[in-house]
C-alpha cells in the first residue's frame, strides 16, 4: 500500500499554482468559474418552495457542468504531466469527458439504488411512516424515517465519495473507460479512506465558509451601496462575480491537490 502525506500534497499544490498559476486561472475562470455564474445570473427568482420557472438556464446547466469536467481535467493534466501546452490539456480533458459521464451516470445509477433501498428500509421499520407515504401526509413517524434515512446515507455518501475521489486524476493520467476509472480509483484508496474522507470534509468545509463569508460581506457592501441582491439585479449580478472570483482562485489549487494525492497512491 503506498504512503499518503496530505501535507506533502498541499505543499505541492500551493507551490505548483504560484509557479504556473498564468495557466491555470483562466482556465479555472473560462471553463469553471465563468458558466456556473452565468447560469447563476439566469436563473429566474422563483417562490419559496417552488422550482425557477422554465428558461434558457436548463440549456446552461448542463452546459456548465460539462465544461466544468473538463476544466477540471485540463487542470489536472497540467499538474500530472510537466511540459504540456494549455491546448494540449483542455483537448485531452475534451477527450476523456465521455469515460467521465459514464462514471457519472454509473454513480447516479448506484445513488439511486441505493437511496430508494435506504429510504424504503427506514420508511418500513418506523410505524405509521409507510402509512403516511402512501397518504402523502408526512406526520412525525413519516419525518423520523427520513432522518433515520439520512443518518444511514451521510456515511455512506462520504465513503463512497473517497473511494471514488480520484476519478478526475485517473481520466487525466491514465487510459480505460468508466469501469476501468471506477476500478483504480478503488485500489487505489483503499486503506487510505478515513484520511480520505477527512481530506474532503475538510475542503468542504474550509472552501464553503470561506465563500459564505467573503459573500456576506460583499453582500452587506452592497445593500448599503445599491440595496438588497434580488435576482435580477446589479447587487445580485456584483455578488455572483465574487463567488465566480473565489471559484476561479480555489479550483486550481483543489484540483492540484487531488492530483498530488494521485500521483502519490499511484506511484
Amino acid at each position: 500500500m503506498a504512503n499518503l502525506s496530505i501535507t506533502a500534497a498541499w505543499e505541492e499544490s500551493v507551490a505548483f499554482v504560484r509557479r504556473e498559476g498564468r495557466l491555470l486561472f483562466p482556465v479555472s475562470f473560462m471553463l469553471i468559474a465563468l458558466p456556473v455564474a452565468v447560469t447563476e445570473a439566469l436563473t429566474p427568482a422563483s417562490a419559496a418552495g417552488q422550482p425557477p420557472a422554465s428558461g434558457a438556464w436548463l440549456v446552461l446547466f448542463p452546459v456548465a457542468l460539462l465544461l466544468s469536467a473538463i476544466g477540471n481535467v485540463a487542470i489536472t493534466s497540467l499538474a500530472l504531466r510537466p511540459g504540456i501546452s494549455v491546448g494540449e490539456a483542455l483537448r485531452h480533458g475534451a477527450a476523456r469527458l465521455p469515460a467521465l459521464l459514464g462514471v457519472a451516470l454509473i454513480a447516479g445509477i448506484a445513488s439511486f439504488i441505493l437511496f430508494m433501498l435506504i429510504v424504503t428500509v427506514a420508511v418500513s421499520a418506523v410505524p405509521g411512516a409507510v402509512e403516511a407515504a402512501k397518504a402523502g401526509a408526512p406526520n412525525a413517524a413519516f419525518t423520523k424515517a427520513v432522518v433515520l434515512a439520512m443518518v444511514a446515507l451521510l456515511p455512506l455518501a462520504a465513503y463512497f465519495g473517497a473511494r471514488l475521489l480520484l476519478i478526475t486524476p485517473l481520466a487525466a493520467g491514465e487510459e480505460g473507460g468508466p469501469f476501468r476509472l471506477i476500478a483504480r480509483s478503488w485500489t487505489l484508496t483503499k486503506g487510505h479512506v478515513l484520511r480520505l474522507i477527512g481530506l474532503v470534509l475538510l475542503v468542504t468545509v474550509a472552501y464553503g465558509t470561506l465563500l459564505i463569508a467573503i459573500q456576506s460581506v460583499v453582500g452587506l457592501a452592497v445593500i448599503a451601496l445599491v440595496g438588497p441582491p434580488v435576482p435580477g439585479s446589479i447587487g445580485a449580478f456584483i455578488v455572483t462575480l465574487v463567488g465566480a472570483g473565489v471559484t476561479t482562485l480555489a479550483s486550481p489549487y483543489l484540483a492540484t491537490l487531488i492530483a498530488r494525492v494521485y500521483a502519490q497512491l499511484a506511484a
